[in-house]
């Protein structure tokens, strides 16, 4: 069954703010940023995600993140899923170099080395 979530102000006005920062390699050199947005995992749960099949079932899904320009990236559920990894992803509505433009969104995965997963202009999260 596929649920959508539409993404706009009301939305990440329900939701708290989290604000990180980061700084990563790219092919241009390292990028340096402070982001506000929303936790990835908070949206997932708004969507009503629903629990994966046998034991530990949610640990075999993926989230893949496209970008308008059809960049794509994969983050397992695990990884932001609180009783596991827990990792701060979000999805920012304000921040970077250059700013993002109004009423665009951007995946954040601080942590990484590389900011390869870090996609501009998020236009689709699929649950896999």
């Amino acid at each position: 069954m596929r649920q959508t979530l539409a993404l706009d102000a009301a939305t990440f006005q329900s939701l708290p703010r989290i604000a990180v920062v980061v700084d990563v390699a790219t092919g241009k050199g390292r990028e340096q940023g402070a982001y506000v947005g929303a936790l990835l995992w908070d949206l997932v749960q708004m969507a009503g995600l629903q629990a994966g099949a046998g034991k530990n079932g949610d640990l075999r899904r993926t989230l893949l993140v496209t970008g308008r320009d059809g960049y794509s990236v994969a983050l397992a559920l695990g990884e932001i899923d609180p009783h596991y990894a827990g990792k701060v992803v979000i999805l920012a509505y304000q921040g970077g170099q250059p700013p993002s433009s109004a009423g665009s969104l951007r995946l954040i995965v601080p942590g990484d080395a590389h900011g390869g997963r870090n996609v501009r202009d998020v236009v689709r999260i699929e649950v896999k």
